[in-house]
């Protein structure tokens, strides 16, 4: 199994039908700070430089790709595996207090319904 996830800031709406026409994430802050907050999370995350970062195990692998700028509004994950990257997705975006989605439905991540 592989999909993305695209995360940002989505403010406070429900879902991606309720985004007004003119929608502009706000900033979550600078790469380094957001690199150093990832590796506090996941400390097995390996960034090989400031711009993609992998959390691998046996189970899954979850790519981390952040461009070149330094003040970031979003990031792409790019999942492969199964079930088991679901905790380590949902801990990133809970204790980074971040949504994403993945475009394929109006609605946002939701770890409850992995389980």
């Amino acid at each position: 199994m592989s999909w993305e996830l695209f995360v940002q800031d989505w403010g406070e709406y429900d879902a991606l039908e309720d985004l007004p026409d003119d929608f502009e994430p706000k900033s979550i802050g600078k790469k380094s700070e957001i690199i150093e907050k990832l590796k506090c999370i996941e400390p097995s995350i390996n960034f090989t430089d400031n711009s993609f970062g992998t959390l691998e195990n046996e189970h899954f692998s979850i790519e981390i790709s952040m461009g070149d700028e330094e003040e970031l509004y979003s990031f792409t994950m790019s999942i492969r595996g199964g079930k088991l990257a679901v905790p380590s997705i949902g801990n990133i975006l809970s204790e980074m207090n971040l949504r994403a989605t993945d475009g394929s439905t109006p609605y946002f991540f939701d770890i409850e319904k992995f389980k």
